[in-house]
């Protein structure tokens, strides 16, 4: 599967490159300069870097996600002409087209937010696919040429998308197309709470099959409340937030995984380390499920713990053992949430050993992305898990937060997820381009989803 993904990251689009995109955009709306001081010519080479924001789903599970590029590009493109608009949505696409996002990500959905001026560009054909969601923000009509609008939303439903408006205001004089669309996303802060009713009533009346999406979420409260009125999908700061977070409750024995995690670091033989993990069923069970999964790529089932050993070796045994302790009990979002994102962390992290200046050992940056957020999952001080775990030192250096070429590395992992950051900076300082990162970020997430798949 791997090598298939490769190939078509391999591949290059039609037309003009992601680069040739970036310096239009840069002509028209330029970089302010960053507080690092990094070059004009580095911020420009650096710019395409495609983020990820998580949407929940009724059941608390990742349902997708919506790409875009960083917010300090986003941010200029707040108020600017059609010119400027379809200059970032061009580069935006262009750095997309070549992904395989849809295909990669299986049934979830992938939302793309572009301008109204976009929906006829070229890239579209290779993004079109039934879960792609191109999302639309509505502009006074009096800016539209509104015969052209009907005509490029009939293109890309022609090509297969499927599409939404984000809205945070009624929009009467748009509700020939609100109610045609498949999606509707709504920010709840800026409606009152008697508007919002009235909306969601609308909305519903008119199309019962209609998607309502909440955004802008910031706390679990806000999650509540948009979940009560019946809001189909979530999405804001609220998913990652540490408010109100407990530890997570599960049927693996943390201090067993623990025990056997230092045995493997301290040499102990691979009988012992297979007592160890023999003794407790749920343990072996659950490790077995993980290590026989597709996302290993084994050829040949694995049945017992001290044949694993043998065939995976202690590197690769330690990681796949110490997934067992993001394993819950009936998890809700913080719980799938973090285990996905730690997934994608560990296996963005891993990808790029040996590129640039990233250390070339895969295990130990696996390990440095997994245990990024190992804290937050146990609700313990970073300190404590470091205590009960034994790891590489590169890895703990890493994760205290002391600078070496691995902690860059997870510095990038940690800035590319959200946007917020800087992206740039911390992709120069790991030698990386933006190409190289936009597609190990896709790849990551698909191999991320299909570990994340075999605990449900």
């Amino acid at each position: 599967m791997l090598e298939s993904i490769r190939r078509m990251l391999g591949g290059s689009p039609k037309g003009p490159s992601s680069q040739d995109s970036f310096q239009q955009l840069n002509a028209v709306a330029p970089l302010k300069p960053s507080q690092n001081g990094a070059s004009k010519e580095n911020a420009q080479k650096h710019s395409s870097f495609i983020c990820r924001e998580a949407i929940l789903d009724r059941n608390e599970r990742i349902a997708g996600y919506e790409f875009a590029l960083g917010q300090s590009v986003q941010s200029r493109m707040m108020d600017k002409s059609a010119q400027i608009r379809r200059v970032y949505d061009d580069a935006m696409l262009n750095s997309l087209a070549p992904l395989g996002v849809s295909s990669l990500l299986g049934e979830r959905n992938a939302f793309i937010r572009l301008s109204v001026e976009s929906l006829q560009n070229p890239h579209l054909d290779a993004l079109a696919n039934p879960n792609t969601v191109v999302m639309i923000t509505p502009r006074p009509l009096a800016e539209i040429d509104v015969a052209g609008m009907r005509a490029s939303l009939a293109h890309i439903k022609a090509l297969g998308f499927r599409q939404g408006w984000a809205i945070n205001q009624p929009r009467p004089e748009y509700a020939e197309f609100l109610h045609q669309a498949d999606f509707i996303e709504i920010d709840p802060a800026q409606l009152d709470g008697i508007q919002l009713k009235a909306m969601i009533a609308e909305l519903r009346a008119a199309n019962s099959s209609q998607k309502l999406i909440a955004s802008r979420l910031q706390t679990a409260d806000d999650f509540k409340y948009c979940f009560e009125r019946g809001f189909n999908y979530f999405m804001g700061p609220f998913v990652s937030s540490r408010e109100n977070w407990h530890p997570s409750k599960s049927d693996v024995n943390y201090l067993r995984v623990f025990q056997a995690l230092e045995m493997i670091q301290s040499g102990a033989e691979f009988d012992a380390i297979a007592e160890c993990l023999r003794t407790d069923p749920i343990l072996t069970f659950k490790l077995l499920r993980y290590i026989n999964s597709p996302g290993i790529g084994l050829l040949q089932k694995i049945e017992e713990i001290q044949r694993a050993l043998l065939l995976l070796g202690r590197d690769r045994f330690y990681r796949w053992l110490s997934l067992l302790l993001f394993d819950s009990k009936k998890p809700g979002y913080h719980e799938n949430v973090l285990q996905e994102q730690a997934l994608t962390r560990a296996r963005f992290m891993e990808m790029l050993a040996g590129k640039g200046r990233v250390p070339a050992n895969a295990d130990q940056l696996f390990l440095t992305g997994l245990f990024s957020l190992m804290h937050v999952m146990l609700a313990q001080p970073l300190e404590d898990v470091l205590k009960q775990v034994a790891l590489p030192e590169a890895v703990v250096s890493a994760l205290r937060g002391e600078t070496s070429a691995m902690h860059d590395a997870l510095t990038l992992a940690i800035s590319i997820e959200s946007g917020i950051g800087s992206m740039e900076a911390d992709a120069a300082q790991c030698g990386v381009d933006a190409s190289e990162v936009s597609g190990i970020l896709i790849d990551a997430l698909a191999w991320a989803q299909q570990i994340a798949a075999v605990r449900d």
